[in-house]
């Protein structure tokens, strides 16, 4: 690999990788390092939603709902075979905080600012028609509700990768498990770059020694079918604290979330806290009776820290989700990412590549990012895999593991479970499976019986890790 780059990119997220994606394509010479893996840290633990961010609405951020939406018809057509509409149904109730004008309005307003897409107008439902399509809706006080359409990406993962792959294909250069402990835009231990982004999430602070980021703490939990189970997405207010939170099918199971709290400590070591996983059930049986889903329901849970701005004197709640470029004057061409959100993520990534340029003093080619597709709208790495479990006289499952180590940048099996294959994300948590994909790991791609064994227990660790359950009282 050369050591002289254009732009240095720190942390590939979906930030870092969309960034990577546009430099490359413009034609700079690109290096992106990430400390774990791709797609590793706050970009899988999201909702999983490509959306407008209807509740900003609350809080009168026009401009980044309009952004959203813009990106989010961006999306549909770039990347359809990961982002597809989702129809989202708000049940409306006498107690609400927000009663039916105020969801009308909201609605409304989110029409408007998403002129010209694809998706389907909202339309408002008598209770009669809220019951029809959710029987096992409480109906204590239920008066309609209303029904709108947004996007989701089951699989927010791939998308972080589908970036990033794009990027290499227009020669960017990638770096995993490489840690970055001090930025310094004149030497960057062995290797060079005329422009530094630091894109590393929640952990911005920990590269500038600076106070940027002011992250607040997002959990799920993931649950099987259950009685009286939406057949399509449901956003309701939590009767506790009136915070909205979504109840998504997904997976072939069913996504709770999110919560939206605080969090100062160590994002390495963020976890589901007891009260969090209580709040999230409490609140799902409430809104379907018959739904009956205690601690035992939980197959597993998540949680990430949003990378927002430092804003000392807000709730978590009222914290600004649009993204800052914050400059850094000590470093003439270091640039910091602050904030942002899934959806946004191209606007984002298109307006810092323009920075750097302006940097390096010179013209900028057009963005195109909008334009075209990325690389798995083809359909390529299916036909890929299956040439590749022929050549290997084996199964496509045993293939795909094999795919995502020599093309896709997997390192360890929780890698290719996690964020490659998914199949670490199915209710199991991929479990069943882990021993036979160490197996091929020795088979095809030259493992030691201890790298075989070592690769297995990691995982299981890592699991654990993820799914930890921390008791923690109510705040």
């Amino acid at each position: 690999m050369d050591s002289d780059f254009d732009l240095l990119i720190v942390g590939a997220g979906i930030n870092g990788a969309g960034i990577a994606r546009d430099a490359a394509m413009r034609g700079l010479k690109v290096l992106l390092v990430d400390k774990g893996d791709i797609g590793g840290g706050t970009s899988a633990a999201s909702t999983r939603l490509i959306h407008g961010g209807l509740r900003y609405l609350e809080h009168f951020e026009f401009g980044l709902v309009r952004e959203s939406l813009r990106e989010r018809e961006t999306l549909l057509r770039i990347a359809p075979h990961l982002v597809r509409p989702l129809p989202i149904t708000i049940p409306i109730y006498k107690q609400s905080r927000r009663g039916r004008a105020t969801i009308c309005a909201g609605m409304i307003a989110y029409d408007l600012l998403s002129a010209g897409k694809s998706l389907p107008r909202h339309r408002m439902q008598s209770v009669e028609e809220t019951l029809r399509e959710l029987p096992g809706l409480n109906r204590n006080g239920l008066v309609g509700s209303a029904v709108y359409f947004d996007a989701q990406v089951e699989f927010a993962e791939r998308l972080v990768l589908e970036n990033v792959l794009a990027a290499v294909a227009h020669g960017a250069s990638v770096l995993t498990y490489t840690r970055v402990s001090k930025l310094d835009t004149d030497q960057m231990d062995q290797f060079r770059a005329k422009v530094v982004i630091n894109a590393a999430g929640p952990w911005v602070d920990q590269l500038v020694d600076q106070k940027l980021i002011g992250g607040t703490k997002g959990s799920h939990i993931v649950v099987a079918l259950f009685a009286s189970a939406p057949k399509s997405a449901v956003y309701v207010e939590a009767a506790s604290d009136g915070r909205p939170f979504f109840i998504i099918p997904w997976n072939g199971n069913y996504l709770m979330g999110t919560t939206d709290v605080r969090f100062e400590a160590d994002a390495d070591e963020v976890c589901s806290e007891s009260w969090e996983i209580e709040y999230l059930l409490t609140e799902t049986n409430r809104v379907f009776p018959d739904a009956g889903l205690t601690r035992a329901s939980v197959l597993y849970t998540y949680s990430g820290v949003r990378p927002l701005p430092f804003t000392p004197h807000h709730d978590a709640d009222g914290i600004t989700r649009r993204h800052f470029l914050r400059e850094h004057p000590q470093f003439e061409n270091l640039i910091s990412v602050v904030g942002g959100k899934l959806t946004t993520y191209r606007s984002l990534a298109e307006e810092c590549v323009d920075l750097v340029f302006r940097k390096l003093g010179r013209k900028s080619p057009s963005c195109e990012t909008a334009r075209v597709p990325l690389p798995g709208i083809d359909g390529s790495r299916a036909k890929e895999i299956g040439e590749l479990a022929k050549r290997l006289n084996t199964d496509t499952q045993s293939a795909e593991i094999v795919y995502a180590f020599e093309n896709e940048f997997a390192k360890t099996l929780a890698d290719c479970f996690l964020r490659r294959t998914m199949v670490g994300l199915n209710a199991d948590r991929g479990l069943s499976e882990i021993d036979a994909a160490a197996e091929v790991g020795r088979r095809f791609l030259g493992w030691s019986e201890e790298r075989a064994k070592r690769e297995v227990e990691n995982y299981r660790q890592e699991i654990s890790r993820m799914t930890c359950d921390r008791s923690h009282p109510a705040e």
